[in-house]
């Protein structure tokens, strides 16, 4: 499994490409909310939780501070707290990017005035759950420029981070036209909202040759066992019947991590068409 960007460099390079803009009109009757502090936090009872919040005189505060240390958001502007005890799900994700400004969350267990930080970064944060636990979620606006706004705040179960493999036919043709084609299975389980699989082929030939090509097979879906089937032009030369190998890649991603497979194989090229 490929290793996840820490928290603070997730907050680094989202919002550096912030646009610093708000969107709409500050209501001249906004009031603090009621889990304006960590004291009043919401408590979330009912999963998927849904609920749009005025925080444009929302305050931040020591706590903010202290839990934002291992973060590193630019901000915790207008900030806003929740709690949620676990249910049987294995992982969670909360969202706020349907916000009218750039916002951010941040998962933390303990208690307050002795929070540990689990999970934070912009717009949306998954994070996996122990059942029976207290979580502790406060959501902000990251633009040091904005107090808030507008704050839409969204919890939604999810389950762990899909798992994938991918296998490739022994067989493969190299085709009149220089190209070769291969094949192969691939699978996937569980949630994905992103799924990949390229590789690359590369043969050698008389003269120390070698001819090489990249592949990259859209439009899968994570859904148990499927094929591939990818057309490979070489960057030179072209491919001929004979041994080649073939480099693969697959990985598949929601928002609470990532988990990738790799393999090497050697593909027979007969002749094609």
């Amino acid at each position: 499994m490929r290793s996840l960007a820490s928290a603070g460099q997730v907050f680094g390079l989202v919002t550096a490409m912030a646009t610093m803009v708000v969107l709409g009109a500050t209501p001249a009757s906004a009031e603090v909310p009621s889990n304006d502090t960590i004291d009043g936090a919401t408590a979330i009872t009912t999963v998927p939780f849904e609920e749009v919040v005025d925080t444009t005189e929302a305050t931040t505060d020591a706590e903010d501070a202290a839990i934002n240390a291992n973060c590193g958001a630019p901000a915790t502007n207008g900030s806003i707290w929740y709690t949620l005890t676990a249910g049987t799900s294995p992982a969670y994700v909360a969202d706020v990017s349907k916000s009218n400004f750039t916002a951010g969350v941040i998962v933390a267990t303990g208690t307050p005035g002795n929070l540990s930080i689990l999970a934070c970064g912009p717009d949306t944060v998954g994070f996996e759950a122990t059942q029976g636990e207290t979580y502790y979620l406060m959501a902000f606006s990251d633009n040091p420029e904005v107090v808030g706004g507008q704050l839409s705040f969204a919890v939604r179960e999810s389950g762990p981070p899909p798992k994938v493999a991918m296998t490739v036919d022994d067989i493969g043709r190299a085709n009149k036209s220089g190209t070769a084609t291969i094949s192969g299975t691939y699978t996937c389980v569980g949630d994905a909202d992103i799924l990949v699989l390229d590789g690359t082929l590369q043969q050698q030939q008389a003269g120390d040759v070698q001819v090489r090509g990249s592949f990259d097979v859209p439009d899968l879906t994570c859904s148990g066992v499927g094929k591939w089937t990818a057309e490979i032009t070489p960057e030179s030369g072209k491919f001929v019947r004979g041994l080649a190998a073939t480099a693969g890649f697959t990985g598949a991603c929601n928002a609470i991590g990532c988990n990738t497979y790799d393999t090497l194989e050697v593909v027979r090229l007969r002749g094609g068409h």
